[in-house]
């Protein structure tokens, strides 16, 4: 008991050493990358990108903070003897590893915790933050749409000249109604209002008319002031245009809402399925990668120093994130299912940690 507290303490200062670490360089790279954009910009706007980017960073870096923290703490513990001496007292190497494996299991889950409650809002004030500066020149985020048609199911469709997300504004509307494939309303307005008042909220149809096609082929043409469509359409702002329009904005629920949303509209919905998966595969990286580096490290060996170790590790570690990018573009593009272009990477470097165990343990 007392040899696992003094490893987990060393495996526990050496993780924060790095992340702190990774962090400062992480933070002092992009600071420099948009030195222009922060000398135009107030230091609370930086304060608060930074202090929004910080739960990003650890996501990002806490795969290769947990793999350098094991190959340190445990690589020098194995070339002081140290884990030998626990070996010879009849305690297996497997045994000895557990409080590691499981701390890794811990930051896993974390991790996807991490990414459902506390990354959507980080990633979306970081985003917003960013917009009105020259960053939105490079990832411009939509706020306003022009002639375009949107499906809400197939009892309403939407033709909108324009819209504003930003004031929940649409101008020259179509609204179609149908029941059972059959035409039975039409809403034309100029304007198009979301309104929010106690607990309702509707669209409000304002100087249009409204077309009532009856069953024996009349038509009945009312004209409209101010028509709230209360219980009419289920359509709702953010189905026009998400306020939040990058899967790193949104949890497992906004995507999959947005799927429906996209399939209902006829969109191709191939980069928020790989998104959804991806949210489901990515924390498993932080285990897999501690499993591989104790593999490396626990054993002690004459050929082969810690450096060498470090190195095919580092090796693994980023060919691991390539493969993995790799996946989810070739999943964006088609070329694979979005389950398995976020799953594949984590599949074959899960069989790769298997094996490298295997040979550590039984050798």
């Amino acid at each position: 008991m007392k040899f696992s507290r003094y490893m987990i303490w060393n495996f526990l200062k050496m993780f924060l050493i790095v992340i702190v670490g990774a962090i400062l360089v992480f933070v002092v790279i992009d600071f420099v990358g948009n030195i222009k954009t922060w000398l135009a910009r107030d230091m609370k706007d930086v304060g608060d990108y930074y202090f929004s980017y910080l739960p990003y960073m650890l996501y990002l870096i806490s795969p290769v903070a947990l793999f350098i923290a094991v190959l340190a703490s445990i690589g020098n513990m194995t070339r002081h003897l140290e884990m030998c001496a626990m070996q010879s007292s009849g305690r297996s190497p497997f045994r000895t590893l557990i409080p590691i494996f499981l701390f890794g299991v811990l930051v896993s889950v974390g991790a996807y915790e991490m990414s459902e409650r506390w990354l959507p809002d980080a990633n979306h004030k970081r985003l917003e933050v960013m917009e009105t500066n020259a960053q939105k020149k490079k990832n411009p985020r939509i706020k306003e749409k022009q002639d375009f048609t949107f499906i809400d199911s197939e009892k309403a469709s939407w033709f909108f000249k324009y819209y504003s997300g930003r004031n929940k504004m649409g101008r020259d509307v179509v609204l179609l109604l149908r029941e059972q494939g059959r035409l039975v309303e039409r809403y034309d307005a100029k304007t198009v209002r979301w309104v929010e008042e106690d607990s309702l909220a509707y669209w409000q149809f304002e100087r249009g008319f409204r077309r009532i096609f009856n069953g024996d082929g009349s038509v009945t043409v009312l004209n409209l002031q101010n028509e709230k469509m209360i219980g009419r359409v289920n359509t709702r702002p953010d189905d026009l245009i998400n306020e939040r329009q990058t899967s790193d904005e949104m949890d497992s629920k906004m995507v999959m809402a947005r799927i429906e949303v996209l399939k209902r509209s006829g969109e191709d919905t191939r980069v928020m399925e790989t998104a959804l998966h991806f949210k489901r595969s990515a924390h498993w990286m932080n285990l897999i990668v501690l499993l591989m580096g104790a593999a490396l490290c626990h054993r002690y060996t004459r050929s082969g120093g810690l450096s060498q170790k470090f190195g095919v590790g580092l090796l693994l570690v980023f060919s691991y994130y390539i493969l993995e990018r790799i996946g989810l573009k070739m999943g964006e593009n088609g070329a694979l299912t979005p389950f398995l272009a976020a799953w594949i990477s984590h599949f074959i470097y899960a069989g790769v940690a298997s094996i490298m165990l295997y040979r550590s343990f039984r050798l």
